[in-house]
């Protein structure tokens, strides 16, 4: 008797996280009261270089496995997915260390009932408690910087162009010589893309976390009503290094799960597309 095999459970997409910069441990055995405007204060500690633990004040706190990537000198992103959550929830944090301040970017899945795989971003602003027990008073906040600005990225083997249209969304453009490259080695275009003089558009969200660093997010919401799913996207942008650190949340076009950290170097280059009217938004 021939026993059949479970079919095996999908892995976890890794994606561009082959091509990201080294993991960052400087924060191990660190640990971080973080006071947020939500009027929820937080515990964090970074046990060792693989997990941390994280939970409301005065409640049991969770472990989890995590990534850290540096933005700034002082500026830290830190991705985890908070294991065993319903909705199943992913956290990424902005640990600002010259400011004493921090983002936390919530991704929720299941949130839309009818496109249960497209995540659902939370924003939450706050501060980190420092040694004499002060809080700084100012926040990261929403910006309207990079607007009218695009910048052509560099994921290894991809290659895009962001074109940062304005502060409430943004489009994506595939650069003439990566589209020629890809003709020239009969390799398919990647799916979803823009392509040829057209481009792609989601909403999004920028928020300033100092002069040069921005973090910059939206949702596949377009990629989303054709396929089904989608991800999150988040990336903390160093204009003044030209490279972004950042982290996909949801679900890939095999329909798998993923979430995972990556980096890319850039470049600026101009775009007509920065001024074109919009085909997929009333405005």
């Amino acid at each position: 008797m021939i026993r059949k095999q479970k079919p095996l459970a999908p892995k976890t997409f890794e994606g561009l996280s082959q091509y990201r910069p080294p993991l960052c441990y400087e924060l191990t055995g660190k640990s971080y009261t973080l006071v947020m405007d939500s009027g929820y204060d937080y515990e964090l500690a970074f046990t060792d270089n693989e997990k941390l633990s994280f939970g409301k004040k005065d409640e049991p706190a969770g472990c989890y496995s995590y990534d850290c990537l540096k933005a700034d000198d002082h500026i830290y992103f830190v991705n985890f997915e908070m294991t065993g959550s319903r909705p199943r929830t992913g956290l990424s944090l902005v640990l600002d260390l010259e400011q004493d301040l921090v983002t936390f970017v919530f991704a929720y899945e299941g949130l839309n009932p009818k496109m249960p795989r497209l995540p659902s971003l939370e924003y939450v602003f706050g501060a980190i408690l420092k040694p004499d027990g002060t809080l700084a008073n100012r926040r990261h906040g929403f910006t309207a910087d990079m607007v009218g600005q695009c910048i052509h990225w560099y994921y290894a083997t991809l290659e895009v162009i962001h074109i940062y249209s304005s502060e409430r969304y943004y489009r994506l453009a595939l650069p003439e010589s990566f589209i020629e490259k890809m003709k020239a080695s009969g390799t398919p275009m990647p799916e979803g893309e823009a392509q040829e003089g057209h481009f792609f558009e989601e909403p999004a969200s920028y928020i300033k976390i100092k002069d040069g660093i921005y973090l910059f997010a939206f949702v596949e919401e377009l990629m989303a009503r054709e396929r089904g799913s989608g991800n999150s996207m988040l990336f903390v942008i160093n204009m003044d290094r030209l490279h972004d650190v950042g982290r996909s949340f949801g679900y890939n076009a095999e329909g798998n799960q993923e979430n995972y950290t990556f980096g890319a170097y850039g470049e600026p280059e101009p775009h007509p597309m920065v001024d074109a009217e919009s085909i997929y938004w009333i405005r």
